[in-house]
């Protein structure tokens, strides 16, 4: 059974464990490193965990897929997306966005936006699906400024930009 929820405190283990096997599943795509991240003590986690809004997602209560989002000057920036291997084409991705863009929308947010490299073509595609849309705004990523990642946006139907 396929769920999706936001992490609590009481979830510290499952998210380190998820958002690590992200960044060593598609180091590309991130901004931060797995070894860095795997250094940090519980404390650091645990800022993490309750500075954003964190959501999981779960395959028979295995972790399986993860997505952070926080307000950013009357927006909400999506990032950190990710769906195990194992788990992709089952629609966890539009779920996981969902709840983001819940969340935004109930903070009163305007737009929801995020990057998306380039060259990762099945994340193009399916935030473009979603109804974002490219900017043609581009910049160096973060790790690797031979590639370079491009802002997408949608809307938030209802948000008074707080």
């Amino acid at each position: 059974m396929l769920l999706v929820r936001r992490l609590v405190a009481g979830d510290l283990d499952i998210f380190r464990e998820i958002r690590l096997r992200a960044l060593m599943d598609t180091p590309e795509n991130y901004g931060s490193i797995a070894e860095a991240e795997r250094a940090q003590s519980d404390e650091e986690w645990l800022a993490r965990l309750a500075g954003d809004a964190w959501f999981a997602a779960f395959d028979d209560g295995r972790p399986v897929g993860l997505v952070a989002g926080r307000a950013r000057d009357g927006s909400w920036i999506l990032y950190s997306m990710w769906v195990a291997p194992e788990a992709r084409g089952r629609g966890l991705g539009t779920k996981l966005m969902g709840e983001v863009r819940s969340a935004a929308e109930a903070d009163g947010a305007r737009e929801v936006w995020l990057h998306v490299a380039e060259d990762n073509d099945r994340a193009r595609r399916l935030y473009l699906k979603l109804g974002f849309i490219a900017s043609g705004d581009l910049e160096p990523m973060p790790n690797d400024v031979t590639r370079r990642r491009e802002r997408l946006y949608s809307p938030v139907t209802g948000g008074s930009g707080k």
